[in-house]
């Protein structure tokens, strides 16, 4: 079998990319390392999309997905507009809460701020707020996108979010 040279460029580059897609996801400022926020938007317009096409069945998948931010494992969430969490995979915790009064330690009211975020631009908005790391006692500044995404064919919309330490 003989390949041709247009076969090994693209071999070569395959291997090139899968090999530096670490890489590309972080970038690093102040010697701390920050995942790529189009990571970060892709992981949420991936889970809006399953939402979309499968409705509410689609929870379990979504609740299960990680990804690599450099080195932390990130996750997508979801909350209503009316500021009640749907799911959280990491602090399941707060599923079925009424989130509007929680409040990060410099006051901001992040889920009201979620919400007035996807309400204003649908297809999404980054928003900044702090967020305990999960095992750590201080919380650190966090900027999340977050996106308005319909729910199948309920006529429904959700809040679908995932973020990013800075």
């Amino acid at each position: 079998m003989r390949m041709t040279l247009s076969a090994v460029a693209i071999i070569v580059s395959m291997v090139f990319c899968s090999m530096s897609f670490a890489a590309l996801n972080c970038t690093v400022a102040n010697k701390k390392s920050v995942c790529n926020r189009n990571v970060v938007m892709e992981r949420v317009d991936w889970a809006c999309k399953l939402l979309e096409e499968k409705g509410r069945v689609a929870i379990p998948e979504i609740k299960k997905m990680r990804y690599d931010c450099c080195g932390d494992e990130n996750y997508v969430w979801i909350n209503d507009l009316n500021h009640r969490m749907i799911m959280h995979p990491i602090k399941p915790q707060l599923n079925g809460k009424e989130l509007a009064k929680v409040k990060d330690s410099d006051g901001t009211y992040l889920f009201i701020d979620f919400v007035i975020a996807v309400n204003r631009t649908p297809s999404g908005e980054w928003v900044d707020y702090l967020w305990q790391k999960t095992g750590a006692y201080d919380s650190t500044p966090k900027t999340s996108w977050v996106r308005k995404c319909r729910v199948g064919d309920t006529g429904i919309s959700w809040v679908v979010g995932s973020g990013t330490w800075k």
